[in-house]
């Protein structure tokens, strides 16, 4: 089975639009809450840290799926890791540089989803619903800069 041969999106969808919800309610809780605001900034950095991991990890996945056997397959595996430890990074140099990093950083796996969908490696509601969660994950994460 092919990533593209997906029978019914429906659930992954609601499971995506769920996620964005530790985004959204924290984005919420750091503007209004000026009392808690450091603890908020970096739980909402962390929870951009695990969503990075995760969307760079759907790579791992696809060299699985593919048993090695696609040309894009290398290509992948390789970028499986790099999300989660370039998160990694962004959580050790504190929450004023790293909010906008992980947004970018979010934005960049973005990017190769988009490079893997032209390739037929990725099914297109799959891209049209990181591009949606990839825009709110990066808004929140943007305003809840210093």
């Amino acid at each position: 089975m092919t990533p593209t041969a997906t029978a019914s999106p429906g659930l992954p969808i609601a499971l995506g639009l769920a996620g964005a919800i530790p985004f959204v309610g924290l984005a919420v809780l750091v503007n209004t809450f000026g009392a808690h605001e450091a603890f908020l900034r970096h739980a909402m950095l962390a929870y951009g840290a695990c969503i990075v991991s995760f969307v760079g990890a759907v790579h791992w996945g696809i060299w699985l799926a593919a048993a090695g056997s696609q040309p894009h397959s290398a290509m992948a595996l390789g970028w499986s890791v790099l999300p989660a430890v370039a998160a990694w990074a962004l959580l050790a140099i504190g929450t004023r540089y790293a909010l906008p990093g992980m947004a970018a950083l979010l934005a960049a796996c973005l990017l190769v989803d988009l490079a893997l969908w032209r390739i037929d490696a990725l099914p297109g509601w799959y891209l049209r619903m990181r591009a949606l969660l990839t825009t709110v994950g990066a808004l929140c994460l943007l305003s809840a800069m210093q």
